[in-house]
């Protein structure tokens, strides 16, 4: 006889809540998403890259025909220092080595094309649901309760809730939190005709090293007047506390982005100057937690790995969580073993990415003009060596075999 299929609460419906349910859904599970947001969130964030192990995953869903359509294909990382001196070219993986090819996203198009495969499932996703803890009956199951009063019933728990999420403190509000970096962030969009035709070819990714910070560009659509995305890292010793930030107005930190990059090679200048608006933000991560769950609660994605966005992978995680928790779910013979194996298995991956990720960052911190020089001649040497090898493991995902 058939084991039946057991029903699983997933809160947060970002990258790895809603790809995660779309595995279970197509499997026969029962699921539902939580999410603390009003309403789908169509302004949240910048661009992100899926990686090629991350399109793997996509190809799973089905879905790299849509992801297509709203992304551009990056083919390629073009280096250069502030004055625009090229460091390295160097391939953005390739299919015929990793079987996918990386793509540049809006994080908003992206989450609401999940999203909306989710809802062709018939998969309920309920917003305005701030979790505020779980309860467990002595006859089995869960209890998700939401700060609004309602609760929902299933049989385990899922915490895909990002960064600082609330499953997480709830259950382990004794284990560290997400730690500043000491990098602000920054991005925003731009319309293509911003961008000279030096830089219009819509593959490569291009990343500036600067005396103080960084900043990267790149196209993010399918068409050739599709709208280019950046971003910019700023080194800061202290992080803005959220009211800092809130009461930091449009214009001022415009003028602080403009004066860090002030007399960088075109068109970085240009680009911050034709960007109606600007996102801000503190860059964090969480290099390890004791544990990552129990039998039944276990934390996904960025609840479980905060990772800042120095290797380009914080998206790929997310679908490579959902997609190897699904697979042990498949073949475990309970749940509990799946939870404990999903565990042991994606922890030595994505805590060394996360370290990667604090290496790169550490490399937009401030310098003085000897320092640059040096980075600049090290880069050169030694970016073609160290992003193939970062590559070779990085994009190799085969899930479970």
């Amino acid at each position: 006889m058939k084991r039946e299929r057991p029903n699983f609460i997933i809160v947060g419906s970002g990258i790895s809540g809603p790809s995660l349910a779309l595995f279970l859904k197509r499997a026969g599970y029962g699921v539902r998403l939580m999410e603390s947001y009003s309403r789908p969130a169509e302004d949240i964030g910048g661009a992100l890259q899926i990686a090629p192990n991350g399109m793997k995953v996509i190809r799973e869903l089905g879905l790299t025909s849509e992801v297509s359509k709203i992304g551009t294909f990056s083919d390629e990382m073009i280096f250069r220092n502030h004055t625009g001196r090229v460091l390295a070219m160097i391939p953005n993986g390739s299919v015929s080595q990793f079987g996918e090819s990386a793509i540049v996203v809006s994080r908003a198009r992206f989450h609401l094309l999940l999203l909306e495969a989710a809802e062709k499932e018939g998969i309920p996703t309920e917003y305005g649901k701030k979790f505020s803890h779980a309860e467990f009956p002595l006859d089995g199951g869960v209890i998700a309760k939401f700060e609004d009063g309602s609760f929902v019933e299933g049989d385990f728990l899922i915490g895909a809730d990002g960064n600082h999420s609330k499953v997480r403190s709830f259950l382990f509000p004794n284990f560290p939190k997400p730690e500043y970096t000491g990098i602000l962030n920054a991005g925003g969009f731009v319309p293509a005709e911003v961008i000279p035709e030096k830089y219009s070819k819509r593959g490569p990714i291009h990343f500036t090293f600067g005396p103080e910070g960084f900043f990267g560009f790149a196209a993010c659509g399918n068409t050739e007047d599709t709208s280019w995305m950046w971003w910019s890292n700023i080194p800061r010793d202290k992080e803005y506390t959220r009211e800092e930030m809130n009461s930091l107005d449009d214009g001022a930190w415009k003028d602080k982005i403009l004066e860090i990059h002030k007399g960088w090679h075109d068109p970085i200048e240009k680009i911050i100057r034709a960007s109606s608006t600007i996102l801000k933000g503190s860059v964090h991560d969480l290099r390890s937690l004791p544990e990552w769950g129990n039998d039944k609660v276990l934390l996904v994605g960025d609840a479980a790995h905060v990772m800042s966005p120095h290797t380009g992978q914080g998206a790929s995680m997310a679908l490579e969580d959902s997609h190897t928790l699904f697979s042990l779910l498949e073949r475990s013979d309970s749940v509990q073993e799946a939870f404990r194996n999903f565990e042991t298995i994606r922890r030595p991956r994505v805590e060394r990415i996360i370290e990667e990720s604090r290496r790169n960052g550490n490399r937009k911190k401030k310098l003085g003009p000897i320092a640059c020089w040096i980075r600049d001649r090290i880069l050169t040497l030694a970016l073609p060596s160290f992003a193939k090898k970062g590559q070779d493991w990085m994009y190799n995902y085969e899930g479970i075999k």
